[in-house]
């Protein structure tokens, strides 16, 4: 009693003491009201990132057979056995953690007279949004990120949301100019390197129309894209805590067993020759041992595997605009096979084999384009997007008996049904989203 006593006294005083110092000081600093524009514009790079590289990035590999699920959960996401809330966190991840800091972002850049990371902002939140009307369908849009005005956002439709997303990124790239990623906004999260904020939001402008089915959209896009892949947009990963790359975090340090290729999924038979290439490729010899650790049946997380703990992973890149246009430029119309071939010999030279030209022409080229999209993009969710665009062009293997396509889309979160009065009801897994009908 008598050290209670005497913490009492000795805290009385100490408040008497203090008190001409502590006028206007009563407010907790762990309750932030405001922050700089440049500091919160990470927080929104993280959560594209997370998106590209974590749990949703998992399942639509898992979805499109680039990975087996093997142990404990992951085995009923294998056959696509999902709950609404398994999607909880991807939910919170692009709205909560990500439109709303870019949204902050660009009202604080105004303010600030910053066009450049106003810009930035509009890329994150355009992004964002792109990724959530790909994934889930009709989602909130003119309603989200203030839960102050609206608590309960109305559905936006989907190609109405996929059309802001343009407007968003044309607004963005009036204001970034020709700024560099590494010094303007990017350098601390993403690999220093060539790379412009406007042929990113370039290139994110192809993969949205790509989405929406605009296809010479698309390709006029790519065209005022990357260009190189030293121009590519990736998480920068290194060896310390916090900046791990996100796979070897879940495969090697949380979840070891969890997710690998136990069950031979399409993308290893691609790979390792036991199902047929649409396009005869040696190199892809090497290729799988720098994604996979047969050994293990895992992914490859060793020294140079492309899960490894330092390994970078694209957010949107070279590759991936090269192929847009090759599959926009074969549907329209125009040379698809020049942009085709630039990715092959890319590969060429970053995997040391041998990815001869295709000389395919007609109903042959769009299958190669898909297929050698599928292969050099792995946990990307621009396959899963590809897919169901495509109505499952490339003939991924559907998984489990019962099931007779594969995943049309993510399910609505359990936090909306739960939370938001004006939910629009439940979708189910394989119910096709609007722009996919």
């Amino acid at each position: 009693m008598k050290k209670i006593f005497l913490s009492i006294a000795v805290f009385g005083t100490l408040m008497s003491s203090c008190e001409q110092f502590s006028d206007g000081l009563n407010t907790d600093p762990n309750n932030f009201t405001d922050a700089p524009a440049e500091l919160v514009i990470g927080q929104a790079q993280l959560e594209a990132i997370k998106l590209s590289e974590s749990q949703a990035s998992r399942y639509a590999g898992l979805f499109t057979d680039q990975f087996s699920g093997c142990e404990r959960q992951y085995t009923p996401y294998e056959t696509y056995t999902v709950a609404a809330g398994d999607f909880d966190d991807t939910w919170d991840d692009l709205y909560a953690d990500g439109i709303a800091q870019a949204q902050f972002v660009q009202e604080k850049a105004l303010e600030e007279g910053t066009p450049v990371l106003e810009g930035v902002g509009q890329i994150f939140e355009a992004m964002l949004f792109g990724e959530a009307a790909a994934l889930f369908g009709d989602v909130p849009y003119t309603e989200a990120g203030d839960p102050i005005m609206f608590p309960n956002p109305n559905y936006d439709d989907q190609a109405a949301v996929l059309t802001g997303v343009q407007s968003i990124l044309s607004e963005a790239i009036a204001n970034v100019g020709n700024a560099k990623v590494a010094n303007a906004f990017g350098g601390t999260i993403f690999v220093g390197n060539d790379a412009t904020w406007g042929q990113i939001a370039h290139s994110l402008k192809a993969r949205y129309f790509l989405i929406a089915k605009d296809y010479t959209g698309a390709y006029n896009e790519s065209l005022l894209g990357i260009n190189a892949a030293s121009a590519d947009l990736l998480a920068r990963h290194g060896p310390n805590t916090g900046e791990k790359n996100l796979y070897y975090q879940f495969t090697v340090e949380q979840r070891d067993g969890y997710l690998g290729i136990c069950n031979e999924p399409y993308l290893l038979k691609l790979l390792n020759g036991s199902a047929p290439r649409k396009l005869t490729t040696p190199g892809d010899a090497k290729r799988l041992a720098v994604y996979f650790d047969t050994a293990n049946a895992g992914i490859n997380t060793g020294d140079g595997g492309y899960f490894a703990i330092d390994a970078s992973f694209p957010i949107v890149n070279f590759v991936e605009t090269k192929l847009i246009q090759a599959e926009a430029a074969a549907r329209i119309g125009q040379d698809a096979t020049t942009p085709f071939n630039a990715v092959r010999t890319y590969l060429a030279s970053t995997y040391d084999g041998a990815f001869p030209p295709s000389t395919a022409t007609g109903d042959q080229l769009l299958p190669q384009i898909l297929e050698e999209k599928y292969i050099s993009l792995p946990g990307s969710l621009q396959v899963f997007h590809d897919a169901r665009r495509t109505n499952n062009l490339i003939g991924i293997p559907v998984k489990g008996s019962r099931n007779t396509s594969i995943p049309q889309r993510f399910l609505y979160p359990q936090v909306e049904i739960n939370a938001n009065a004006n939910f629009p009801g439940i979708v189910e897994l394989f119910t096709p989203t609007k722009v996919n009908n």
